[in-house]
C-alpha cells in the first residue's frame, strides 16, 4: 500500500527545488502560456484570463491530497524563481504512473526539465513505489524527448491518436521506464 504523500512535500536537485504549486504561481503559468505555440504540444489549451487557472490549481491540489497525482513547480533553489511544472500522475495500470512536463520559455534549453525528471523518476520509484513511469511526447517535440531520452526512458509505441487538439489528433510516442532500468542508471551515476 502506498504512504500518502504530504502537501508540504519537496524534492530538490542540484539547482532546483520541486515543490507544490500554490496560488503565487498563477501569473506565472499565465504568462507561459501567453507565448505562442507554447500549448501546442499539451492536452489543455491556454487560458482565455488568468482567472481560469485558479480551478486547475485546486485540482492539483485535491489530487495531492487524494495520492492520485503530484504537480511540482519547478525552481532556483537561490531565488525561488518558477521556472517550470512538472507532474506525476496514476495510470490506470497498477503500479505504472504517468509524468507530464513543461518549461518556460524563458527558461528553456537550461536543463532544468532534465534535471527534474530525474528527481521526479526517482520520487515516483522511491517514494510511490511504481514499477513503470511512462511519459508521452507529440512526435514534433523533439526537445521532450530528448528529455526522456536522457533519463533513460525507452520507446514503447506509437500512438497515431495521443490526444485531441483543436479538433484534430496530434500523433504521439509513448516511452516507458521501469523500475529495474532506474535502479542501473541511478547506480551508474553513484
Amino acid at each position: 500500500m502506498q504512504t500518502k504523500i504530504p502537501t508540504t512535500h519537496q524534492l530538490k536537485t542540484p539547482r532546483f527545488l520541486l515543490r507544490i504549486p500554490n496560488k503565487a504561481d498563477i501569473p506565472f503559468v499565465f504568462s507561459a502560456t501567453r507565448f505562442e505555440g507554447f500549448n501546442d504540444g499539451m492536452v489543455w489549451n491556454p487560458p482565455e484570463k488568468i482567472e481560469d487557472l485558479h480551478e486547475p490549481l485546486q485540482n492539483n491540489i485535491k489530487a495531492w491530497e487524494a495520492g492520485k497525482g503530484y504537480a511540482f513547480t519547478i525552481t532556483e533553489k537561490e531565488d525561488g524563481k518558477p521556472l517550470g511544472r512538472i507532474s506525476i500522475r496514476k495510470t490506470n495500470k497498477a503500479n505504472r504512473w504517468n509524468v507530464g512536463f513543461w518549461t518556460h520559455p524563458e527558461s528553456q534549453k537550461k536543463g532544468v526539465m532534465t534535471e527534474a525528471l530525474k528527481a521526479v523518476l526517482n520520487f515516483g520509484f522511491e517514494e510511490l513505489s511504481a514499477t513503470e513511469i511512462e511519459a508521452c511526447h507529440a512526435l514534433w517535440n523533439k526537445a521532450s524527448e530528448k528529455v526522456l531520452l536522457r533519463n533513460g526512458m525507452k520507446f514503447e509505441r506509437y500512438l497515431a491518436e495521443g490526444f485531441q487538439k483543436n479538433g484534430q489528433w496530434i500523433e504521439e510516442n509513448l516511452l516507458v521506464i521501469d523500475s529495474k532500468q532506474w535502479n542501473k542508471i541511478r547506480k551508474s551515476h553513484t
